[in-house]
């Protein structure tokens, strides 16, 4: 293949490099406001928000959890989107680099040449990633879920795990406990490729290993926990599915209130979950997970591992030398957001740091910064002084399919409806049930309506219903 010097392109006035609730968010309020001349950049073609890739890996498809393409959002608001991912920045020259996009072998497809785009401002917002902690074994033997491919990869290896065990049962000779549910067939890998099972046995339920205890690997588990009809075939009746949750430290769920954190893991004990503390993984194989126990170990069957422990920035964060950034590869930001030593380049999100007050990866804290942008870009660009980011924590909510919607409201939300339930407010509200469900609901609608606009949000929330009443019962975030 040969190699060509990156092209210089038109620049643009803001460059956004990440469409996930932050960067896509940023971009829609900018063209709202009247800022035409925005570049949304990113290496995938449609959106999809990323509190909604546990029901993907539930069985849902990609269209069922409203993904939205860019290019039609660039065209309905007017800003540009172009695909591509980041290779470089250059901050002295105001430019960022973009890689080359291969052509397919299987299609005739012209391969993308590496291009230049230059800005006026940049902003990074790179989204973050899961990190294997250096344990052996995980990126090639678990899942991860960073994305909507690894969340349909999930949803494939444990619906034909679900499959397999069904046909070894069905042609297991009588009384024969130990047929491997693979045997004459194959499982799904990490990386999809197919892998021998020989764990797999009609005799003992197919086994599930979520490792880590944070929100993404405790919905997950409860959802999955639920998960029956997906890519192969509907799992039958009576099929046996056994979910543990390991954590590596003492506590459940590191970084929620005790009240929450018991409420949660109760519910997760009553659907038949399993969760272990103090479980310390040191490998990962083919069918199984080693965990350290003192100077020992155990070896556990496990023919689905999902690794969701610890959240780090992407990769490229590290390769930009230009940029200071901290050893969770996160670019190093003031409280302004903005990339230090560089007045042009801001940062937000997973990918971003502030010193002073380090935030909690989630959507909502990158859709907050995305409105905080979205006046101080405009701001800065008229030399005004810098101002300072607040996070403003609206509280923690999760949904575990059956077994229920938990969470804590905070702030303004919780001292209202702490007064209107005779409360003093200024405490943390703890909601369930309906109340709960009804939250996470408000949480997506806003999101749709900021990108759909009045008219065609209130048009998805119509068809989401629909779909909602008339399928599964799966998770509202």
């Amino acid at each position: 293949m040969e190699t060509h010097d990156p092209q210089r392109t038109r620049d643009a006035d803001i460059v956004i490099v990440g469409g996930g609730a932050g960067g896509l968010e940023l971009a829609v309020r900018l063209a709202k406001a009247g800022h035409k001349d925005v570049l949304l950049i990113d290496r995938d073609t449609s959106h999809v928000w990323k509190p909604r890739l546990h029901e993907i890996a539930a069985g849902l498809g990609r269209r069922q959890v409203d993904e939205l393409g860019y290019a039609g959002l660039a065209e309905q608001w007017g800003f540009r989107y172009e695909c591509g991912t980041l290779a470089s920045v250059e901050p002295e020259q105001r430019q960022i680099t973009l890689a080359a996009i291969p052509g397919r072998e299987d299609h005739a497809s012209a391969e993308v040449p590496a291009r230049v785009r230059g800005y006026r401002q940049l902003v990074l917002a790179l989204g973050g990633v899961t990190p294997d902690m250096g344990v052996e074994g995980v990126l090639e033997h678990a899942c991860l879920l960073d994305s909507p491919d690894d969340a349909e990869r999930i949803a494939q290896q444990f619906s034909r795990g679900l499959l397999a065990n069904h046909v070894a049962m069905e042609t297991a000779p009588t009384g024969d406990a130990g047929v491997s549910a693979t045997q004459g067939g194959a499982q799904v890998g990490a990386e999809g490729s197919t892998q021998d099972s020989a764990k797999e046995s009609p005799g003992r339920p197919y086994q599930v290993v979520i490792v880590g205890s944070g929100a993404t690997g405790v919905e997950l588990a409860a959802y999955l926990h639920e998960a029956r009809g997906m890519h192969d075939a509907p799992a039958p009746k009576g099929a046996k599915v056994e979910i543990t949750i390991l954590e590596a430290t003492e506590t459940f769920m590191p970084g929620v209130s005790q009240e929450l954190r018991e409420s949660i893991h109760q519910r997760l004990e009553e659907q038949g979950i399993k969760i272990e503390l103090s479980r310390q993984v040191a490998k990962v194989s083919s069918g199984s997970v080693e965990i350290s126990e003192g100077d020992e170990s155990v070896t556990r069957d496990a023919d689905l591992v999902v690794w969701a422990a610890g959240r780090v920035g992407p990769a490229i964060v590290e390769e930009i030398d230009a940029l200071e950034s901290n050893k969770k590869r996160q670019f190093t930001v003031t409280p302004g957001l903005q990339c230090l030593g560089h007045d042009s380049i801001f940062a937000l999100g997973d990918c971003a740091n502030i010193d002073e007050g380090p935030l909690p990866p989630t959507a909502q804290v990158a859709s907050e910064q995305a409105e905080f942008l979205a006046d101080e870009l405009p701001r800065r660009q008229q030399g005004e002084p810098a101002q300072a980011f607040e996070f403003k924590d609206r509280g923690t909510l999760l949904s575990l399919s059956s077994a229920g919607s938990v969470g804590e409201l905070s702030g303004k939300l919780s001292d209202k409806l702490g007064n209107a339930q005779g409360s003093k407010g200024n405490d943390d509200l703890q909601v369930r049930g309906r109340f709960a469900r009804a939250a996470y609901q408000g949480l997506q609608r806003q999101h749709q309506f900021l990108l759909l606009g009045p008219l065609k949000g209130s048009a998805e929330v119509v068809s989401d219903v629909l779909r909602r009443s008339m399928g599964p019962r799966l998770k509202v975030h």
